[in-house]
């Protein structure tokens, strides 16, 4: 087996492990949030953590079932995470627009680090 080869199953082993990650701290952390969001920014944010979270696990189970939804889930999945990391610095205490543009920014950074990660998707 190749070096490379090796890289790449730790990649995807690691990336599937953060999906879970995510999606126990995204909804954890939206239902906590959920009680307390009193504008409608806030509840649009609470929404976007809920659906990244779901999303975090339906991105890690059509890593190995269900491969034909693997892009859609996927990008599905980037749009929440990069609008819950935005949305947050923005609705949240005062807003910062540039802050939630730089965490938008860094989130779709990661969210495309893990799809890398993940490996290729069947077309849709």
């Amino acid at each position: 087996m190749s070096t490379f080869s090796v890289v790449r199953r730790v990649a995807r082993a690691c990336a599937v492990l953060l999906l879970l990650g995510l999606c126990w701290w995204t909804v954890s952390g939206g239902l906590h949030d959920l009680p307390q969001a009193r504008t409608i920014g806030q509840r649009v944010g609470t929404a976007m953590k809920l659906a990244c979270g779901l999303l975090s696990v339906a991105a890690a189970v059509t890593r190995f079932r269900w491969q034909s939804w693997a892009r859609p889930v996927r990008i599905a999945w980037a749009v929440t995470l990069t609008a819950a990391a935005g949305l947050a610095a923005f609705v949240w205490g005062p807003p910062m627009p540039l802050i939630a543009l730089l965490f938008a920014g860094v989130a779709l950074l990661v969210a495309w680090a893990i799809v890398w990660a993940l490996g290729p998707a069947l077309p849709a």
